[in-house]
């Protein structure tokens, strides 16, 4: 136990350096870099083997479909107004697309619009004693994410805002293709008043995220943090057969980009070595603790068996754990990404994890390493190394 309170302790520890030397830690910013070198200095002094893996990294682009959306809806008014509501159709069609994509989908369908900026993922190796024959990678994300107004103002209203302006593009799409058939009468008119009322809850949207961005400590510094210590511990008694791979990626919150490019530029080592994958995210409170089974808004499927067999070692150490598959709507992981290309992974998170139900410091400036419960650390900490030494050595 006394490792695990240390590793935790240590975690915390560099947690806080990294917050007070750098600040909020936006991808694509120097601080985020700032971050990624800190993070890299560390892994340096016990790894076999380091690298920065730079990427291009498009900020601000993941969320910009937002502003397309409600610029859409405003345009798409204007034409029904103006008795072109065929326009409007397509206007909105095309919004929709790009949100499915670029937010349901995480795919880059508008990156390319945003200017490019540095992103660094940072990456240790440790080598097993004898020949490869599997890999861990353990990771977190060290940027942090823009705040969200909607989550620091009038939080319980979060779902209504943001699901009610999506459904109200939606009815949208269908009351302009109707309208095209419709003659210009009362019912058509009623259709155009409740498409313009319609603009108060949707127009809210374009204020959807700040330009500012959050401290990061639970979402998600600590997890790299605790990658880290947990490689200085593996490093110590190193597996016969088993490389660990500790990995801070870049960019999660701009749609997961920087596992993105981690994904794509070994993808030939995961095709040649099984790899697996203990990716951790939001790890605030024990109680809370679960691992997920699906990952980017449910269109990506995770490691079910992975994540039984962590639920079945929480048990045993008298932790109540579960595996579930991520909610719709509530984004990604990046676990996400590499499950795409064949890795066998999963996500401990530790929060409510809905629309309706998440931590009230969630992408708000209460982010601070107060927030996060040792406990849960030490918990997380607790759960990998039992899995890893029953599996790999």
């Amino acid at each position: 136990m006394k490792d695990i309170k240390d590793i935790s302790k240590r975690s915390f520890e560099l947690t806080e350096r990294i917050i007070k030397e750098t600040g909020p830690r936006l991808a694509g910013t120097e601080q985020s870099l700032k971050a990624a070198k800190i993070l890299h200095k560390e892994l340096e002094v016990f790894c076999d083997k380091t690298d920065l893996e730079e990427f291009t990294v498009h900020k601000g682009a993941f969320l910009g479909w937002i502003k397309i959306l409600v610029t859409s809806y405003l345009l798409s008014l204007l034409f029904v107004w103006l008795e072109l509501p065929i326009i409007a159709f397509i206007l909105t069609f095309l919004s929709i697309i790009i949100m499915v994509f670029q937010f349901f989908l995480y795919f880059p369908l508008i990156d390319f619009l945003y200017k490019g900026k540095l992103g660094t993922n940072v990456i240790g190796y440790i080598e097993p004693k004898e020949d490869v024959t599997s890999q861990i990678i353990i990771s977190g994300h060290h940027d942090s994410a823009r705040i969200f107004n909607f989550l620091y103002k009038k939080p319980k209203l979060y779902n209504l805002r943001v699901t009610g302006s999506i459904v109200f593009v939606i009815i949208m799409l269908f009351a302009s293709l109707s309208l095209f058939f419709l003659p210009n009468n009362t019912l058509s008119l009623i259709i155009k008043i409740v498409l313009t009322l319609g603009f108060l809850l949707t127009g809210q949207m374009y204020f959807f995220a700040s330009n500012k961005g959050t401290p990061g400590a639970g979402d998600n510094l600590i997890a790299s943090a605790m990658a880290l210590e947990l490689g200085r511990y593996f490093s110590k008694s190193k597996l016969k057969n088993t490389r660990i791979i500790i990995a801070s990626f870049d960019a999660e919150e701009e749609g997961l980009r920087g596992a993105k490019a981690f994904a794509e530029k070994h993808e030939e080592d995961f095709s040649k070595i099984p790899t697996i994958l203990l990716n951790t995210d939001c790890p605030y409170y024990l109680k809370d603790i679960f691992f997920l089974t699906s990952d980017i808004n449910c269109s990506v499927e995770l490691s079910e068996s992975l994540a039984k067999d962590l639920v079945m070692i929480a048990k045993e150490l008298g932790y109540n754990t579960i595996h579930k598959p991520i909610e719709f709507l509530t984004g990604g992981t990046d676990a996400g990404m590499l499950a795409k290309k064949g890795v066998k992974a999963t996500t401990l998170m530790a929060m409510p994890w809905s629309n309706s139900e998440r931590s009230n410091v969630y992408h708000t400036p209460s982010d601070t390493i107060e927030s996060i419960e040792s406990t849960a650390i030490e918990a997380s900490i607790d759960i990998y190394i039992n899995y890893i030494e029953r599996f790999y050595t």
